[in-house]
């Protein structure tokens, strides 16, 4: 869901940066920290290093924009026509859906530092300090000109880190079009060391320079006591473009243990119930947090339907000792998730929704997180979920804290 949306929002800017790499071949890459919960980022590039907490001269600024949906971007040069580099800086700051700031601006930090004319894309998607996911979602800074791009997957290091051509390692590849990350749609579910890379192309269809460097995906299976299993909830994703290879938007972050994620985004109840045995099974767990439903219920699905799936998947999980821990379900916000994905929500949703929270609540082992989640007109509120749906960095932080604080209590 996170990325059909975010294909339509940045589909404009990245027309415009097309219309204008194509007039001028120099470019240059802006890297800034990725802020917290921001929809998008201001960019603003000015004569002087402006501090963050003061506002810049309007005769400063040379150049501003506030559509840009990755901690980085490719200008080009052709913005900066007659401008000395070295006499230029630059700063972003994090915004909301309606373009309000939602932090402060980052440090300044001259251009003459930044990347010229860089040939390779920058991977943002790194898995170096937890599990890889079982769905892997790749993501890099989008490459100015391009209009689609390749996503490559190899069992062993490619063989040359300065190509186009594919690796003879290659044991998946994919298309993507304009954007900024790519769901991988087949599960990791054998041991193994991996990498992936990606590739840019242009509206003739030849590459933008070469493949990015290489990234590890380290795939464990039978290794983790503790794994979480839902949808896009689980999977990790929030403040509507950012992507589940963000690890703060993953609840099992804030986890005291290691965890390994075994969410997929879309997924309904019967969808989980489906693919247990696929792809839960060949991880093993002791405890399996489970939480889904969200979609089934908003579509229209019977809570009476969504329990005969969760219930299910208990007793999958009891058939091979694997201890389930449901959460219940959050609260969602129908307005909000209208205007951000032009879905409607089923009008009884909240009766429906509570109906399954019953059933969890009825269960041996269970994590009430909605009462932590919801308003005083039981929506999920926009301050814990910009699109209404996915919870934020904030809310899984206190999803997080609610599994952290019943498994102390539990001594698990």
């Amino acid at each position: 869901m996170l990325h059909i949306i975010k294909t339509m929002v940045i589909m404009v800017f990245f027309t415009f940066l097309t219309v204008c790499a194509q007039a001028q071949e120099g470019k240059i890459e802006l890297l800034w920290p990725n802020a917290e919960d921001a929809v998008m980022y201001e960019l603003e590039i000015a004569t002087v290093p402006v501090n963050k907490n003061i506002q810049a001269a309007q005769e400063q600024i040379i150049y501003t924009a506030t559509n840009i949906y990755t901690p980085g971007v490719q200008l080009p040069l052709s913005l900066l026509e007659g401008q000395d580099l070295k006499k230029l800086y630059f700063r972003a700051r994090p915004l909301d859906l309606d373009k309000n700031p939602v932090g402060p601006f980052s440090l300044p930090r001259s251009l003459a530092d930044m990347s010229l004319n860089p040939i390779k894309p920058t991977p943002t998607a790194f898995f170096n300090d937890r599990p890889v996911p079982l769905y892997p979602v790749y993501s890099w800074i989008p490459v100015a000109g391009a209009v689609k791009y390749e996503i490559e997957i190899t069992d062993h290091w490619p063989e040359s880190l300065n190509g186009t051509e594919p690796s003879k390692y290659r044991i998946r590849s994919y298309s993507a079009g304009q954007g900024f990350d790519f769901y991988d749609p087949n599960p990791f579910r054998n041991d193994g060391i991996y990498y992936w890379r990606v590739l840019a192309y242009n509206a003739d269809n030849r590459p933008i320079g070469l493949y990015s460097d290489p990234v590890l995906l380290q795939v464990k299976t039978g290794s983790c006591d503790w794994a979480t299993f839902g949808d896009s909830i689980t999977h990790g994703g929030g403040a509507i473009s950012n992507p589940p290879s963000d690890g703060r938007f993953d609840y099992a972050t804030y986890l005291p243990y290691e965890v390994q994620n075994l969410g997929k985004s879309g997924d309904t109840a019967a969808m989980l119930e489906q693919r247990f045995d696929q792809d839960v099974l060949p991880f093993q767990p002791k405890y399996l947090l489970i939480l889904g439903g969200s979609n089934s219920i908003r579509g229209g699905t019977s809570a009476t339907s969504v329990i005969a799936s969760l219930a299910a998947i208990k007793q999958k999980c009891l058939e091979n000792n694997i201890r389930p821990i449901f959460l219940t379900l959050p609260p969602i916000n129908p307005e909000r998730i209208l205007r951000v994905f032009n879905e409607e929500t089923a009008p009884n949703w909240q009766t429906e929704l509570a109906k399954v929270n019953t059933f969890i609540k009825s269960q041996p082992d269970y994590v009430d997180i909605y009462p932590a989640l919801v308003d005083e007109q039981g929506f999920l509120p926009v301050k814990y979920a910009q699109d209404g749906l996915h919870p934020d960095i904030s809310a899984k932080k206190i999803i997080g804290r609610k599994v952290s604080d019943y498994l102390k209590e539990h001594s698990l």
